[in-house]
């Protein structure tokens, strides 16, 4: 009779083993992919920040901001210049000022992903104009 009992023992035994690592599977898949996501959404993010810069330095260089936005696929919206891309939206908004002896032009870039600024940057070049004598 105690060899029976001692063999049920070690059935519970072992059943408790196994829903010990089934558990603690669970828990480890679980973070794993938390840990997948948030790697995903780093490099989402680094990816929309170069581009802003990119498209920033881009914009410094340009003597016609909006000939380059349109240059690179940008479709004017109103006030904003907005381009699609997979897992982010760029956005430009433009501006003119004169500036006494010629224009100030800036932009602001921002990298959005749904709703959420990923990066906003400016850029700003100046353009120098006639002066009268």
């Amino acid at each position: 009779m105690s060899g029976g009992r001692n063999q049920r023992a070690l059935l519970m035994e072992i059943m408790i083993a196994v829903l010990f690592f089934a558990l603690c599977a669970s828990v480890l898949l679980q973070t794993f992919a938390a840990a997948r996501e948030c790697s995903r959404s780093a490099g989402v993010q680094g990816a929309a920040l170069l581009e802003a810069q990119s498209l920033a330095n881009r914009l410094s260089a340009s003597d016609d901001m909006a000939a380059a936005l349109k240059a690179q696929g940008f479709e004017e919206s109103g006030a904003l210049w907005q381009l699609e891309g997979e897992d982010f939206r760029l956005e430009v908004e433009l501006d003119a000022r004169d500036a006494g002896a010629g224009v100030l032009y800036s932009a602001r870039v921002r990298a959005l992903r749904a709703q959420d600024v990923l990066a906003e940057l400016d850029a700003a070049r100046y353009l120098p104009g006639e002066v009268d004598a």
